[in-house]
């Protein structure tokens, strides 16, 4: 009992010193918050009740309360939502006569198994060690679940109660369950100036000399154009 008592406060003290040296970076997370091997490039925001476990944040970017993202990697500039979720885990859905993992894996999930072998890939990977991929300037809505193995491109957008269930392309609008692409949100000549130019990845100066072109996709192309002629 006085051990597990000393390693809770042992825990507690540790996190208490992550917050503060994640302060110096603009790191804000706020009380139960649980964040277990995450590492945060900085200027970020975790709101209340959320997980966030071995996983990678980008820049600017801020998640909402309730949220659970393992081995999940985030981009920049990053809008993701309240109680926003990975669903890690599969189940056969034909040959096998159950869907119980105790007939396809030896993790014992349920306490026990039949098997001596894993017989059923029950995760999927975007690569090692990640389930999920959330590229730059990607807005995710409220009560969205996101299976594993998906990839979603730069700049996409996913409405309030999707379920995302494949890969998202980039600078796409998707709604639904399971997701649908209802439009893009530039034309094709944008998209492809957006995805050369990966703005994301200036520096914090160059993006602030510019921020007054962003709220006209013309007027920045235009501008950046003229730059470079």
């Amino acid at each position: 009992m006085i051990n597990r008592i000393f390693r809770k406060i042992i825990s507690i003290v540790a996190i208490q010193i992550s917050k503060q040296r994640l302060k110096r970076k603009g790191v804000k997370i706020e009380n139960n918050v649980e964040f277990f091997h995450a590492s945060f490039e900085g200027s970020n925001s975790i709101e209340k009740y959320s997980i966030v476990n071995y996983s990678e944040i980008g820049y600017g970017t801020y998640i909402g309360r309730n949220t659970i993202l393992i081995r999940t990697q985030i981009g920049k500039y990053c809008s993701i939502g309240s109680n926003v979720s990975i669903a890690i885990g599969k189940h056969p859905t034909c040959k096998f006569a159950s869907t119980h993992p105790a007939f396809f894996s030896i993790k014992k999930q349920a306490g026990f198994t039949y098997v001596n072998e894993n017989l059923f890939e029950e995760l999927s990977y975007v690569k090692p060690n990640i389930n999920l991929l959330i590229g730059n300037d990607v807005w995710i809505g409220t009560n969205v679940t996101i299976l594993d193995g998906v990839t979603i491109g730069d700049g996409a957008i996913i409405g309030a109660g999707t379920l995302v269930t494949k890969n998202i392309e980039p600078f796409s609008i998707n709604v639904g369950s399971p997701s649908r692409v209802i439009r893009y949100r530039f034309s094709k000549d944008e998209i492809l100036f957006l995805t050369e130019l990966k703005w994301w990845n200036k520096d914090e100066k160059w993006i602030k000399k510019h921020a007054k072109y962003f709220q006209d996709i013309e007027i920045l192309k235009e501008n950046i154009l003229k730059i470079q002629m």
